[in-house]
């Protein structure tokens, strides 16, 4: 007992020494000094960056030291480092690096991570690369509003979430840090049309974003509105055709000065399906619409001259019936363009000849479109960009009473949010990102937690039940390993802890502590379960790696194969490893944080539970090698090498209650709890050694088997005896197959007796 005593003791003495020396180290790695920007931003990273740059020039701000990019005197962009600007931690404390490219605009254009000391990429090849490729993608998203939806959620690289969203977090916000700093732009406190903002666009992605509205109107959809006024064979100025060939002149009103050619011809039938105008609407007022709807020169030749706050709104169509007409000729009509109006709430845009601008046959990539204009819509006309509008095509007829008749063919319109500048609104923080995207797995881990707790709580009625507490034991410890170690990757580690440990000294925030929702969560239950009963309900219940070795130990007692048991003597020294590892990594945490990734790899948690065993040769061997021990001795690794295990089994002296029962026969008269404990936690008096046990319960199904259990046996046997003996009836006739009495067979009758050798 002293000797067991002495060794935790000094363990703990070991772990408490070893935080007390790192914490002036730990202090220098804080404050680690990495080479100028200069170099870490190297000629290749520059020119990837900025393909068109001819210079570079160097501006050692205190805060936000960056290399701006030239192209002859014009200022085009800024190289920086996301460790120089705001030294944001990944998985691990220790800060990442990446070089990060941005245009003035706030655009990405280029991302190279250098450095982390992320102890779930180190080692881990597939997801480094993957891991770069998600930011890659990044490239050419606009990094300044900071409500944009990115193109890649961080669940892209599987197994390292976290570790995604915080890289990305981290180089966002130094990007904005560094636009914010170096931008002459006016803070945006409203919601602006970004008029000087530009991207290349095709002529489908603008129509694919709504920023260019099209609308096909055939002779039929003309034909329907008009009867729909009840109006069946209309005169239009673009003849719709009818069931007659030819329509008399006088019922065509001319609707120009009698000097113009209205002449009636004969009208063609024209299909319901064929085309009566291909119409298309863009404001191109922002500069990535109107510039590549437009060609850039056109855009700049036309909108630049016009005064501050103007609108420009852009109309294209083909077909015979063109936007256009030609009534913005006529002077007595006011030059009017009378086949379309621009409708927003109560406000009616008609536009006239001096707000015009003819544009031409747009072509090129575009689609075939002979008649394009550009309309002007002044400042002060009440009308609003960011909010929606009509432009209502018109349609005129005449009916054969000769009633002028008008169909109106709406299109509907909003400027797209791409064009839209927004007034910076702080991004949720990273652990409400977190929660919020794994709410499921939460409720999941919920439920199950609360599983886990009745387990315990009714603990006597479960273990009564053998058949049912062995299936409640492996169905747990499946789900343990299959959802919340392989799927949701809930491993909890000795780097979790160290992390927790290091709090204090790193000065980090709730949004690293609470950016791993599952596991910030079995931290507390576990930290409940340790002080309430011990450290056996997450290392026997809730460790991932443990329930592989404990359903892998079953495998092998199903296959007979032989079990190793070290002696007692051998068995106490093999506690100690664990100790060690423990303080080993406490040490490396604070003092050498830069070399955690090696020693931290003491836990196969990485390769088996992280990664499912997809890793180099090296780490696959180690882990593989420790499951397979598993086969021949129960929790090998858990029981002698684990470094959590051994941090938890110091902490264990903190436990209140002792929930497993035990009687006055344990160790004494009886030794079956000791010989069927999995993992030896009993000693020989029956004590129950908290610190190594495991709470399977097993000694409990033993405690209240009473066929097994020899002190409960006796007493079920004492009962049966009792039982059988106030059975037996004092009086009266003996029950059938009882023997009968002599003095009863004295009694019998001699007339009844059968004679002397009579067959018998």
């Amino acid at each position: 007992m002293a000797f067991g005593l002495g060794r935790r003791c000094l363990a703990l003495g070991a772990l408490v020494l070893a935080a007390f020396v790192a914490a002036v180290p730990a202090q220098a790695a804080r404050d680690e000094v990495k080479p100028p920007l200069e170099e870490r931003a190297t000629p290749e990273m520059r020119t990837a960056f900025f393909p068109t740059a001819d210079r570079f020039e160097f501006v050692a701000d205190d805060r936000t030291p960056v290399i701006k990019a030239f192209q002859g005197e014009t200022e085009i962009g800024y190289i920086f480092s996301a460790w120089d600007i705001v030294r944001p931690p990944s998985y691990s404390p220790r800060p990442f690096d990446a070089i990060i490219g941005m245009d003035t605009a706030g655009v990405i254009t280029g991302i190279e991570l250098i450095s982390f000391y992320d102890s779930y990429l180190v080692g881990f090849p597939e997801r480094i690369a993957r891991i770069k490729n998600f930011l890659s993608v990044h490239i050419g998203y606009d990094a300044v509003p900071g409500n944009a939806a990115f193109p890649l959620p961080p669940d892209f690289v599987a197994g390292v979430t976290i570790s995604a969203r915080s890289i990305r977090s981290g180089i966002m916000d130094a990007a904005r840090i560094v636009f914010r700093a170096n931008s002459n732009l006016p803070p945006i406190t409203e919601p602006t049309l970004d008029v000087d903002g530009f991207g290349v666009r095709s002529w489908a992605e603008l129509v694919a974003s709504g920023a260019i509205v099209h609308r096909e109107v055939t002779y039929g959809d003309v034909r329907a509105l008009f009867a729909a006024q009840g109006v069946t064979a209309p005169v239009t100025e673009v003849p719709l055709g009818a069931a007659s060939s030819v329509v008399a002149s006088d019922r065509f009103v001319c609707r120009f000065d009698n000097d113009r050619d209205c002449t009636v011809e004969p009208q063609e039938i024209h299909p319901d399906g064929e085309i009566y105008t291909d119409f298309y609407v863009s404001l191109g007022t922002a500069g990535m619409i109107g510039r590549n709807a437009l060609t850039s020169d056109r855009y700049a030749r036309y909108f630049s001259p016009q005064p501050t706050g103007t609108n420009m709104l852009l109309l294209f169509s083909n077909g015979p019936y063109n936007f256009r007409g030609i009534s913005y000729y006529d002077t007595d009509r006011g030059e009017i363009f009378d086949r379309f109006k621009l409708v927003q709430g109560d406000l009616e845009i008609v536009f006239n000849a001096d707000q015009h601008q003819l544009i031409g046959a747009i072509g090129g990539e575009r689609p075939r479109l002979p008649d394009a204009s550009a309309y002007f819509i002044p400042a002060d006309s009440g009308f609003d960009p960011l909010q929606p509008f009509e432009v209502v095509l018109l349609v005129h007829g005449t009916d054969q009473a000769g009633v002028e008749h008008t169909v109106e063919v709406p299109v509907t319109y909003q400027t797209p949010s791409d064009v839209v500048l927004l007034p910076y609104v702080e991004p949720p923080e990273e652990w409400v990102q977190a929660w919020s995207q794994q709410r499921g797995d939460v409720i999941i881990l919920g439920i199950m937690l609360t599983v886990l707790t009745a387990i315990f709580i009714f603990q006597k009625q479960l273990t009564q039940r053998r058949k049912l507490h062995n299936w409640v034991r492996i169905g747990f410890l499946t789900f343990t390993l299959v959802w919340l170690g392989w799927t949701a990757g809930g491993q909890l580690s000795i780097e979790h802890v160290t992390n927790y440990l290091r709090i204090p000294l790193d000065g980090l925030d709730l949004n690293f502590i609470l950016r791993e929702p599952l596991i910030i969560i079995i931290s507390v239950y576990v930290l409940l379960s340790l002080i309430l009963i011990g450290r056996g309900v997450f290392c026997g219940w809730l460790c991932p790696f443990g329930a592989l070795q404990e359903l892998t130990a079953r495998v092998g007692r199903f296959l007979h194969l032989p079990q190793w048991t070290p002696p007692d003597w051998l068995h106490r020294w093999m506690w100690l490893p664990k100790y060690g590892t423990a303080a080993l990594i406490v040490v490396v945490v604070f003092a050498v944080p830069e070399a955690f990734h090696i020693a931290g790899e003491i836990e196969p948690f990485n390769t088996a539970i992280g990664s499912v065993f997809s890793r180099p040769a090296p780490y696959v061997t180690y882990a593989v090698l420790l499951v397979v021990m598993s086969l021949f001795t129960e929790r090998f690794f858990c029981r002698f090498l684990c470094p959590l295990g051994g941090f938890l089994a110091v902490a264990d002296r903190l436990h209140i209650f002792t929930f497993l029962k035990r009687r006055a026969e344990c160790g004494t008269s009886c030794h079956l709890c000791e010989r069927s404990c999995p993992v030896r936690a009993i000693e020989k008096d029956g004590k129950i050694i908290m610190a190594e046990c495991f709470q399977c319960l097993d000694c409990q199904v033993e405690y209240y088997d009473d066929h097994r259990c020899p002190p409960l046996s006796k007493q079920r046997k004492q009962k049966e005896r009792a039982a059988k003996k106030a059975a037996v009836p004092t009086t009266g006739i003996p029950p059938m197959g009882m023997p009968v009495p002599a003095m009863a067979r004295v009694a019998v009758s001699p007339a009844m007796e059968p004679a002397r050798g009579a067959d018998r």
